[in-house]
């Protein structure tokens, strides 16, 4: 009996395991006649391995990865296929089995390469649905070419629908909205450009370049074998929990030795010459970003100064690893730490630094999350006051910092408040990375003492983008495959973006560190380096200790008593209410402001009293500041005309019944919003990276100024002091401003 039982047993197994075999030999069943559509799948699939290998650098090299990465890939596929398959046959599943194991294996690569990539669940399905259906087509184009029995004619007519398909993904190029700018230099100006010299413009200083370093990197010879000085590393552990041990591999240090790597312009000559560091900012650890910053290196050093371009690429982001705890706190710390080697170089004998750095004019210049480094070390007290590795920062006078698209997240629940610098910050309206325009919440923050000549200017460029400021960022401003879908063709040339970042960093640094006031103007106008600069829209805010401010919105709640020497009206308007300044994101900025929404006509009366009437007598005046930011994008769509711009005019009426009326247009328009649609398609806006970029515009304040002899000319007996009120007219709405600041400039 038992040995019948087993008998069955054995029967059991044996017709089980026939079943398997016979499931198997037709797991390809319906696979036969459309087995070049699998071929296909692998087709697409593998350049979504190449696309997203290229974004996932494992620092062995391109090649290296590509080739890991295919096989890799090439191995998985064909065993998910026929695995799939298998188990689709044993399922008795009438479709094509290997072909739909494989489209579930290529659509679910896809759709995690796209999703580890941070751009959001609906639009990595909506991508990966729409780079099948090439997969799908490809397949079939394939089947159709190979086939053997259709005619040629019949093959030309089945391929028509899934070539065009094809096409029309590769070659599509949908309308980009708001695909203009509104140029900032025209016919009509009434500014002349500065009869200098072009500030971009090479220098006479011949210079020589080179580098210092530990000597021990082992990614780049230039601070390994090729290194010129040999400098000290420092221990960064107080900032550190953890650095990973693939990090310590690829660079070949921990954070108890992180090494202080530069590269030097340094111009030749006799004499000291100002210091100005370069740091750049995150990008991924494999692809360096140090080396993107010679076009200033060398434009500086031929203009006197001493250029180091500050290699922080081991502090960066890497997929593998993440990025270090504390890094911004921990980026400020390398700058400082740079600024002291710098200082032991100069005062060490026959080293190249050996008394040519001039410590008492020393500028920071910041990229991305540099830019904002750059801030904290100008604010430095604020985080390290307790730190005795800094102590020596005492002895090093920086005068001025300069921030290009920079963060400005919050360290130890504080921002950077630099104090007793000039300071300076350029922003791309088409950054698609930090597409908030940080830079004007620093400005915001930088307190210009009085009696001072320092000065603060923030210039926001039109079609400048985020990675073009660093010759070695491309023109993305997210890494593959993020960045495939971003939209470049609103993007000025990469050459133009970096002629406004020469001409602007050279003028400032000539100017703050130099005392060459004949560039001032440029800050507080653009349209004086018309000759210089790309004619784009630009919008600009400057301020120096020359500013008088007459009305502050930060310091009042109350929209008609706006302090306690004016009372302000607003009639004819839908609303006009004190409100936070806010960026793309709806978070608030420092600054508040009066909004004036309108709907034809309207006007704001601000009356001054007597007391203050009088403080105005003890100044010499030269012209009027107001500073405001178009709102237009809250404006209703169908209804406005988003090239119309509002018109401001400006009286103000004695006490004598002289009035005297200017209107803004003279010597500035209103600058309409810039507009930036920063994908490919205006629906991925909304959808893509959990919406980041649904915000089209961001209001940024804009300077206008308006010379207080344009109201004497119409009025010769005018006197400031007996004025006692001033009114601003608005119309041609419907429209919408922000005004931040108003009031006065001294004369020089």
């Amino acid at each position: 009996m038992l040995i019948e039982s087993e008998k069955k047993h054995q029967n059991v197994i044996r017709r089980f395991f026939k079943w398997l075999r016979y499931r198997g030999s037709k797991t390809a069943a319906y696979d036969k006649k459309i087995v070049l559509m699998i071929v296909g799948l692998w087709v697409i699939s593998s350049i979504s391995i190449i696309i997203g290998g290229l974004g996932t650098p494992s620092g062995f090299g391109m090649v290296i990865d590509l080739v890991v990465y295919l096989t890799l890939h090439t191995v998985v596929f064909l065993t998910v296929t026929f695995l799939g398959g298998f188990l689709l046959s044993l399922l008795y599943i009438p479709l094509p089995r290997l072909l739909l194991a494989a489209l579930g294996y290529s659509s679910a690569l896809t759709y995690y390469i796209l999703s580890e990539a941070n751009l959001g669940a609906l639009f990595s399905g909506v991508i990966t649905a729409v780079w099948m259906g090439v997969a799908l087509c490809l397949g079939f184009i394939l089947v159709a070419i190979f086939h053997k029995v259709w005619s040629t004619p019949k093959k030309l007519i089945l391929i028509m629908f899934p070539l065009s398909y094809i096409l029309l993904i590769f070659l599509w190029a949908p309308t980009i909205d708001y695909d203009s700018v509104t140029p900032t230099f025209s016919e009509k100006s009434y500014i002349t450009p500065l009869a200098v010299p072009n500030p971009a413009d090479q220098g006479d200083y011949s210079f020589k370049s080179f580098s210092y370093g530990n000597g021990e990197d082992k990614q780049r010879d230039t601070f390994n074998e090729d290194v010129d000085i040999v400098s000290n590393s420092v221990d960064a552990s107080q900032f550190i929990n953890e650095w990973k041990d693939y990090r310590e591999f690829f660079w070949g240090f921990d954070e108890t030795a992180l090494p202080l790597n530069g590269r030097v312009w340094m111009p030749e000559g006799e004499g000291t010459f100002p210091l100005v560091l370069i740091v750049h900012g995150n990008h991924s650890m494999e692809y360096f970003s140090d080396s993107g910053y010679g076009y200033l290196g060398e434009l500086l050093a031929s203009r006197g100064y001493i250029a180091v371009s500050v290699d922080q690429n081991f502090l960066n982001y890497s997929n593998w690893t993440g990025i270090p705890n504390e890094d911004m706190s921990l980026r400020a710390w390398i700058l400082m730490q740079h600024l002291l080697e710098i200082k032991r170089f100069n005062e060490t004998v026959n080293n190249p630094f050996f008394e040519k750095v001039d410590l008492q004019r020393v500028s920071l210049i910041g990229h991305s999350r540099g830019g904002q480094a750059v801030a904290m070390v100008a604010d430095y007290e604020r985080w390290f006051s307790e730190d005795e590795s800094v102590e020596g920062m005492a002895a090093i006078d920086v005068k001025s910092v300069i921030a290009v698209a920079p963060t400005d997240t919050q360290v130890d629940d504080m921002r950077a408040e630099p104090a007793n610098v000039s300071y300076l910050t350029l922003h791309g309206a088409r950054d698609g990375d930090v597409h908030n325009y940080h830079g004007d919440r620093q400005y915001s923050r930088v307190m210009i003492p009085n009696d001072s000549d320092l000065f603060k200017a923030g210039v926001y460029i039109a079609e400048a983008n985020h990675s073009q400021f660093n010759t070695d960022w491309g023109r993305m401003d997210m890494r593959l495959p993020g960045g495939l879908f971003l939209n470049r063709q609103q993007l000025m040339p990469a050459a133009e973006q970096r002629e406004v970042a020469k001409v602007y960093i050279s003028a400032f640094l000539e100017t703050t560190l130099n005392g060459n006031d004949q560039y001032k103007p440029l800050f507080k106008d653009v349209r004086y380096g018309r000759e210089w600069l790309p004619n784009t829209q630009y919008v600009t805010r400057y301020e120096d200790a020359s500013f008088y401010p007459l009305v502050n919105y930060n310091e009042s709640n109350n929209k008609t008593v706006l302090s306690q020497y004016i009372i302000a009206e607003g009639i004819g308007f839908e609303s006009w209410e004190i409100e936070s300044a806010v960026n793309r994101a709806g978070n608030t900025k420092r600054s508040k402001g009066m909004v004036f929404e309108w709907d034809d006509n309207a006007h704001y009366v601000m009356s001054l009293d007597d007391s203050l009437r009088e403080t105005l007598s003890e100044h010499d005046f030269e012209s009027m500041i107001v500073s405001m930011a178009n709102m237009d994008r809250d404006l209703d769509e169908n209804s406005h005309d988003f090239s119309q711009v509002p018109r401001v005019e400006v009286e103000f009426m004695t006490s004598d019944g002289i009035s005297t009326r200017v209107d803004m247009e003279q010597f500035k328009s209103i600058q309409p919003s810039i507009f930036t649609q920063y994908t490919i398609h205006p629906w991925f806006d909304e959808i893509m990276r959990e919406g980041k970029y649904e915000e089209a515009v961001e209001p940024v304040f804009q300077n206008y100024e308006l010379p207080l002899d344009a109201f004497y000319e119409q009025a010769p007996e005018l006197k400031l002091e007996d004025v006692t009120t001033i009114t601003l007219y608005f119309s041609e709405g419907p429209g919408k401003l922000m005004m931040d600041n108003i009031g006065f400039n001294e004369s020089e």
